[in-house]
């Protein structure tokens, strides 16, 4: 007989899956020229914030074509001298920080993701990043966030970049009034979209 706890559990699992869906289908129905316009407003107004002007070490990823397009913010923080340090995946659940020299080091990597190639990669320690962007599918303005399903950023930033400032930047379509959140859910201390700058507060 399944328990109480367990059947709460993966009703919760299932009520996440089909949230995730569904909000990675409405980003999807954007345009490219939405898309690209979207993103130059975010990183605009991350580029205001106090905060971001004091970061020194910026966690970033590398955006797949549906995604808020970091490749500007990318260029423009490496042109500042920032150090700039991308996700590699080492093993199941499990991701460190590894130094960008300059965007000719990108290859494609796994699932169609660009990283650092391999003979280029050096590994910062995650104690050294100021800020994260967070990736996610959706977020709500108390900061909850519904990731892509595989955990790497909720352990990442619990257990070796607690110190690290949280921004997200997610289209407009992707903000929620709330979202299910388990123990080791991670939240997020600011949400930019297009149209909107959220400070949350609520952190873990």
């Amino acid at each position: 007989m399944v328990s109480r706890t367990s059947a709460e559990a993966q009703c919760q699992h299932e009520e996440k899956k089909l949230l995730r869906q569904q909000f990675l289908a409405a980003r999807r129905t954007l345009t490219q020229e939405e898309r690209l316009a979207a993103s130059h407003e975010m990183t605009e107004g991350l580029r205001a914030l106090p905060e971001f002007r004091q970061a020194r070490s910026i966690f970033l990823y590398a955006s797949l074509p549906d995604e808020v397009q970091l490749y500007e913010l990318m260029d423009s923080c490496l042109a500042e001298g920032r150090q700039v340090s991308l996700p590699l995946i080492k093993r199941q659940g499990v991701m460190v920080p590894v130094l960008l020299p300059g965007r000719e080091a990108l290859v494609t990597g796994e699932y169609g993701i660009a990283t650092v190639r391999a003979e280029m990669r050096r590994e910062l320690a995650p104690e050294r990043l100021d800020l994260i962007i967070v990736p996610g599918a959706a977020f709500a303005p108390d900061g909850a966030r519904l990731g892509l399903g595989a955990g790497f950023y909720d352990r990442f930033m619990a257990e070796q970049a607690p110190q690290a400032l949280r921004v997200a930047l997610a289209f407009d379509c992707q903000l929620a009034e709330g979202l299910p959140m388990e123990a080791h859910d991670q939240y997020v201390q600011f949400i930019l979209t297009e149209s909107r700058q959220i400070i949350c507060g609520k952190v873990n």
